[in-house]
């Protein structure tokens, strides 16, 4: 079995720890932002809020708060709660219509943050209101369902499918001319990548222009990710598709929904690109792969400095450190075990050293007459 060096292992910890996705937040009320400082909650918080938001009593916030595990997430529901619309009675529903839209590979920028949750799978958002649109149905047999994900978007009425819409041979040429103002040449329907973007961007423009007074949408984009993984996080490709996913959701998305609804709530969930590539990636967890040279050397900042894009197999380039000194997928990290084992074993070794002299002077006390040495006097004599 193939051992992770200490330090590796220590970077995974650290980057699971710290890995979250942003959340920007449109509603009536204009409100995106709770405060000068962006807060950051769990998804268990999250989860309430949403829940709370929907009015799904199985997870509604109230039914929690004998539970002292949840004072602190029922604390953050509170404060996410000014972010929706407001209400002059209790018995008016808070949402009459809820969009979440699920960005996979966007960079946070993108938005201005309305808050951040301690939680990067994209999967765990989208089963969390699926889970709430099914509830829902329940209820409203006649509620409309609207979701996008592989290329596909669904239209429903409660469980009846009324309408799918797919790829078709006009979208690229509507795909210029809705993004004149950006360089649309970057993008062409013979690569793989860029055809699934131009794809995912018209779908979802056209399911965004379907209306109905009650609904949720569950949109689920990956495209931002693949051109990413294809060209490059930090290539031109990938900047110019992230400002026409902006202008996509701006001019089209967020006016249809939210000029639909009185009370509408429109929820864009930023997920990074290390969670896909945990996800999806074919080689060793340290190590990231990338079609070309060029895609590897701008996905990983040339390779930190520290190192250089290597082809390893066909169509797939990787960095490979300079040296042992470095390590992490982009030669990021410095490799500190040997510091650090130098460090351990001398703490240990003083460590032994000192509990053995303080047993030497303890013991050297039990000695008969308390281990001190009385001269000894000569007879005496007359």
């Amino acid at each position: 079995m193939k051992l992770l060096s200490l330090t590796t292992v220590i970077a995974s910890v650290l980057t699971g720890a710290l890995a979250r996705s942003s959340v920007y937040l449109v509603s009536s009320n204009n409100e995106n932002t709770l405060s000068s400082t962006t807060p950051e909650v769990s998804m268990k918080s999250f989860s309430m809020f949403y829940s709370h938001m929907m009015d799904t009593s199985s997870e509604h916030p109230a039914l929690r708060m004998q539970n002292e595990n949840n004072v602190d997430s029922f604390k953050d529901v509170q404060k996410l709660a000014s972010l929706l619309p407001t209400s002059s009675s209790l018995f008016e529903k808070k949402v009459d219509g809820s969009m979440v839209v699920i960005v996979s590979g966007a960079k946070p920028d993108m938005f201005d943050t309305s808050f951040y949750v301690s939680d990067d799978e994209p999967d765990n958002y989208a089963s969390l209101v699926e889970s709430s649109a099914d509830e829902a149905i329940e209820n409203n047999s006649d509620l409309a369902i609207v979701t996008y994900k592989d290329q596909e978007a669904t239209i429903k009425m409660g469980a009846s499918v009324i309408e799918k819409i797919t790829q078709d041979e006009h979208m690229y040429e509507e795909f210029k001319m809705d993004f004149s103002d950006y360089n649309t040449d970057l993008f062409n329907m013979e690569n793989e990548a860029a055809s699934k973007f131009i794809t995912e961007v018209q779908v979802v423009k056209d399911a965004s222009q379907y209306s109905n007074p009650e609904e949720i949408r569950l949109i689920e984009m990956n495209a931002l990710n693949l051109i990413g993984q294809e060209y490059g996080f930090e290539s031109n490709e990938y900047k110019e598709a992230q400002l026409i996913v902006k202008d996509l959701f701006e001019k089209f998305v967020i006016p249809n929904f939210q000029g639909l609804h009185a009370r509408g709530v429109s929820t864009f969930i930023l997920t990074p690109s290390s969670s896909i590539n945990r996800k999806k990636r074919a080689l060793p967890v340290e190590e990231t792969c990338f079609k070309t040279s060029d895609a590897c050397k701008n996905g990983t900042s040339n390779c930190s400095g520290n190192g250089q894009c290597t082809k390893i197999q066909e169509n797939c380039y990787t960095c490979v450190c300079k040296s042992s000194s470095y390590i992490g997928e982009a030669c990021q990290y410095v490799d500190a075990v040997g510091d650090f084992q130098l460090l351990f074993w001398t703490s240990v070794l003083l460590i032994v050293i000192t509990a053995s002299v303080v047993v030497c002077v303890y013991q050297s006390g039990n000695i008969v007459d308390g281990g001190i040495i009385m001269a000894q006097s000569l007879p005496k004599q007359d």
